[in-house]
């Protein structure tokens, strides 16, 4: 790989971080009902894909031309606050190791990652760059069987389990080393040869390991592939990954001439470039700034598939049994200042992207696009041949673009089917789940409405009805079909209509029984201003088990103190709780409500005496970030320990140091 004099790097950082600032891929989208047809196209030549990428190139700098960061266009911060928001012992005598917990998933049948993970007799422990082997059935004799560490040049995100394999996904960046140009690589590119030049690495990294011997692992497989780590899914026996890079890493700028840097994989000891008739683009007039490379690996034959494709940035994923959906938001910005140095904003465009998968074979399959922009994967759904995608124009705090909020049904090939637009004007998506023929969305300016939607017929959807309560949900769980459980934060309204002050944490039963006419069945808030929970973004954090009427979360507790409501008849919306607590809060949850059972805590009674500093709990070792069950005994994992406590009385059995 070759890479390019300072100068050009510097102007090329200039333009990434405005495109990565504005939101990925941009360029210009005119939206209409109309029907679309691509083709998808393949290289003949590592020329022709220099050729394709220095066109694109070009478009981009002429379009993105700033003398300075400082006149970049930039999204504006709302002028409401914002949340942070972005699986699964037994006791002696007790229990079964084959009732356990999994990670909470949003498809049945696919897979997601997690940085824990159980198969009802081990328990496997993503904590500081370890992965721990952990013997946890039986609880009271639990101990960690073996480590698997990693070189510090690689950070692992996640992995799977399949059986006697573990599946690490991660990346590795290598600071500037050189790069020496073969004979061999100019001949194959018909360049000339040009000094050494120091490029940065960055690359994508799979581990698969054989853990039939749980003491001693070994490694099975070891790939790597050019660019970031995007996200990953497992069916059955197969693991797809993701990776993306940005084609400046591929095209650059050199003394005017082109220069190439073909991406390649590594899997073992064998590296080679990504054969050019396996990159594929599509055949339409769009600015192309990202190579998505798609990986498919079969565990039962450690075959492994890719390919590439040139389809802009990814920003989310959703992925059905058979086909795999990108998604990013372009926009098309209007180029006049507004007081203060910002851009108008004008349209917002989401690119989806359809890639099937079946049974490990890769393939394009067709492209589509809504207006707006999504908020996570929980936005999207596939159902009986249908793509259903719910949608946010604009944002609520901005008056020159103000939001509105759409559901899109899209057919096999990604056409628009039937729509419902500008649903709750004003106001943007906080959570959404669709569940078969029904959707739920909760959106929010200073109140919260949860909206029941009926898709049984695609053709015309429609919102049967929708109720009206203080806060929001970001996270929204199905209990049973006739309820829903909602996790968000309380709030007050204010004298603005466009704002509310957040409150503690609030957990919702609604009763959607009665579609057209939603309840809220119970509720339970949590502390005070400031109370926050990792399953608000991460629904990997969420534990819930209707036929065990077990919920539990992890909870950053704010309190206000007794000195401060001593002050005021009633405190201010706006008083912030300051930090007292971190762990995980358990309830039983069954359709009479919730019914709090207790807590657990992994900071000791020093910690625990010293709560000053907020942003070193939040940091801290000691914070709680999942739960599970095996048999009767809850776990709880912090990069700390791995503690064990008895599901009936929450009473502790047994407890492992990580550190």
């Amino acid at each position: 790989m070759i890479k390019i004099s300072k100068k050009t790097k510097e102007s090329l950082i200039v333009v990434t971080i405005t495109a990565l600032i504005i939101g990925g891929s941009l360029g210009f989208a005119i939206l209409s009902n109309k029907s679309f047809s691509y083709d998808v196209k393949t290289f003949s030549s590592y020329n022709e894909l220099l050729d394709f990428l220095g066109s694109n190139y070009q478009n981009y700098n002429n379009y993105y031309q700033y003398d300075a960061l400082d006149n970049a266009p930039r999204i504006m911060l709302p002028n409401a606050e914002a949340s942070k928001s972005g699986t699964n012992g037994d006791e002696a005598g007790g229990g079964n190791s084959d009732d356990y917990s999994t990670t909470n998933i949003q498809v049945e049948g696919v897979d997601e990652p997690d940085t824990v993970k159980t198969d009802g007799t081990y328990l496997y422990v993503l904590a500081n760059q370890t992965i721990n082997i952990i013997e946890a059935y039986p609880a009271n004799v639990a101990n960690i069987l073996s480590k698997i560490t990693f070189k510090d040049d690689v950070y692992i995100n996640n992995f799977f389990i399949n059986n006697d394999y573990l599946i690490v996904f991660g990346g590795s960046y290598s600071y500037p080393i050189f790069y020496e140009r073969t004979n061999e690589d100019t001949e194959e590119i018909g360049e000339e040869i040009v000094e050494d030049r120091p490029w940065d690495v960055s690359t994508s990294v799979i581990r698969i390991y054989d853990i039939s011997n749980k003491n001693n692992p070994g490694l099975k497989k070891d790939i790597e592939i050019d660019g970031n780590y995007f996200d990953s899914r497992m069916i059955g026996n197969f693991v797809y990954f993701i990776s993306t890079e940005h084609t400046y890493n591929i095209y650059r700028v050199y003394d005017g001439n082109g220069v190439l840097s073909v991406p390649e994989m590594k899997i073992d000891d064998n590296v080679s470039k990504i054969p050019y008739d396996d990159i594929y683009y599509v055949d339409v007039p769009e600015l192309v700034d990202t190579m998505t490379h798609v990986i498919a690996i079969n565990l039962e034959t450690m075959n492994v598939d890719e390919k590439s494709f040139l389809i802009g940035v990814s920003q989310t994923m959703y992925v059905s049994l058979k086909n795999i959906y990108l998604v990013y938001t372009k926009y098309d910005y209007n180029i006049r200042p507004l007081v203060g140095g910002d851009f108008e904003s004008s349209d917002e465009t989401t690119m989806i992207h359809k890639i099937s998968i079946d049974n490990g074979e890769i393939n394009y399959l067709t492209k589509g696009e809504v207006p707006g922009h999504v908020l996570n994967q929980f936005s999207m759904d596939e159902h009986k041949g249908y793509f259903r995608i719910a949608t946010t124009i604009g944002y609520s705090w901005d008056e020159y673009n103000p939001s509105k909020n759409n559901v899109y049904i899209l057919d096999e090939n990604l056409e628009r089917v039937s729509e419902i637009e500008n649903i709750a004007p004003g106001e943007q998506i906080y959570s959404a789940r669709f569940l078969g023929d029904k959707a739920y969305i909760v959106t929010f300016k200073n109140i919260d409405p949860f909206f029941t939607i009926d898709l049984s017929d695609a053709n015309n959807p429609q919102i049967l009805g929708y109720l009206k309560i203080p806060g929001f949900s970001t996270y929204l769980h199905p209990f049973d079909e006739n309820h829903i459980i909602g996790i968000g934060k309380d709030a007050v309204a204010s004298n603005n209509p466009s704002f509310a002050w957040y409150q503690g944490l609030k957990i919702s039963l609604f009763d959607v029984s009665d579609f057209e006419n939603p309840q809220e069945l119970d509720k339970v808030i949590i502390g005070d201003r400031g109370t926050d929970s990792s399953a608000l973004y991460d629904h990997k954090a969420f534990l819930f088990d209707r036929d065990k009427e077990l919920l539990v979360i992890p909870i950053s507790l704010y309190e206000i103190s007794e000195e401060i409501k001593d002050q005021y008849d009633e405190e201010p919306a706006n008083t912030y709780g300051e930090f007292t607590y971190q762990g995980a809060y358990v309830y039983d949850l069954n359709l009479n409500g919730f019914e709090y059972k207790g807590r657990i805590s992994h900071m000791s009674e020093e910690e625990k005496q010293n709560t000053d500093y907020w942003w070193y709990w939040y940091y801290s070792s000691s914070y709680i970030s999942r739960s599970l069950y095996i048999g009767n005994v809850l776990y709880t994992i912090s990069d700390k320990m791995v503690k064990m406590n008895n599901l009936e009385d929450l009473s502790e059995i047994n407890s492992i140091n990580l550190e």
